[in-house]
């Protein structure tokens, strides 16, 4: 039984590979040249990551940072290609630290693989990144796409306190869902209401895993953030945002919403960026 169940688990997660891939390709593969920044690979003892500088005429240290975690079946290197995001963080004058998941894989909270303590890596990634330059602790951010999305809601649930925004996209906590966070946090989600690979409600993953529920997931947010009025409602050109701005804790949380299935484009990650940035 053990070894069918394995077989269904590969099957669902390569299909859904194939639909997550095909739509960063649709919509990341932008902007050909080489953008200014200088790129550099280090090997921990718990993983490897790759750090994009900004070149020198676009970023002074302190820098604003930001974290993004690539998608199932994606690698630090892919994403290395993706010149449409390297313009995006140079222009900003951003340094973009990219995690490498074990066999282009994560391991979150109640997802199948349990290879690496994630939030230990991102720990480790986050010493180092410290200890070689001058964060902008102001402008410490985290995103990712699908699997890598929900990345960084684990990060933002274990280690929040050590980055000032999250803005994940189409990737939320698996099951059981997290009883409770450890921090409030600033967080910021986009999804795709016909989003099959990660639906709203999640999907399960063979008989033992079961992605989660993304309504469910925010709650876990307004709870900790203590945001008990009710959300404004924000109409952008391509989704709609209910908007929690008043939480006692001081923080906001953002679900935006829109009418596509699995995929991701660049004004997402440059406008959560903006809202990032507001927030100071």
């Amino acid at each position: 039984m053990r070894r069918i169940e394995a077989l269904v688990v590969i099957v669902l997660l390569i299909g859904g590979l194939f639909l997550a891939s095909l739509s960063q390709a649709v919509n990341l593969k932008e902007e050909p040249g080489s953008p200014d920044s200088n790129v550099n690979e280090i090997v921990l003892d718990s993983g490897r990551y790759v750090i994009v500088t900004p070149g020198a005429q676009t970023g002074e240290e302190p820098y604003p940072t930001l974290f993004y975690y690539h998608g199932y079946g994606q690698s630090a290197d892919l994403v290395l290609k993706n010149k449409a995001l390297l313009n995006l963080a140079s222009s900003r004058g951003v340094m973009l630290v990219i995690p490498d998941g074990l066999n282009r894989s994560w391991s979150n909270v109640g997802a199948p693989s349990e290879r690496r303590d994630e939030i230990a890596f991102t720990r480790d990634i986050l010493r180092d990144v410290k200890s070689r330059h001058e964060v902008d602790e102001e402008r410490s951010w985290v995103s990712g796409f699908s699997q890598g999305g929900s990345m960084a809601w684990d990060v933002a649930c274990y280690m929040g306190e050590e980055f000032s925004a999250f803005f994940p996209i189409a990737g939320s906590f698996w099951r059981p869902h997290p009883v409770a966070c450890d921090e409030p946090v600033n967080m910021r989600h986009i999804h795709g209401l016909s989003d099959r690979v990660v639906p709203m409600t999640g999907r399960p993953i063979g008989e033992r895993w079961h992605q989660g529920d993304v309504k469910i997931g925010v709650g876990i947010w307004k709870e900790r953030n203590r945001c008990e009025a009710n959300p404004e409602t924000v109409i952008l050109p391509d989704m709609t945002c209910e908007v929690w701005r008043g939480c006692a804790t001081g923080k906001e949380l953002e679900l935006c919403l829109h009418k596509g299935g699995h995929n991701i484009k660049m004004n997402w990650l440059a406008q959560g960026m903006d809202w990032a940035e507001g927030l100071i």
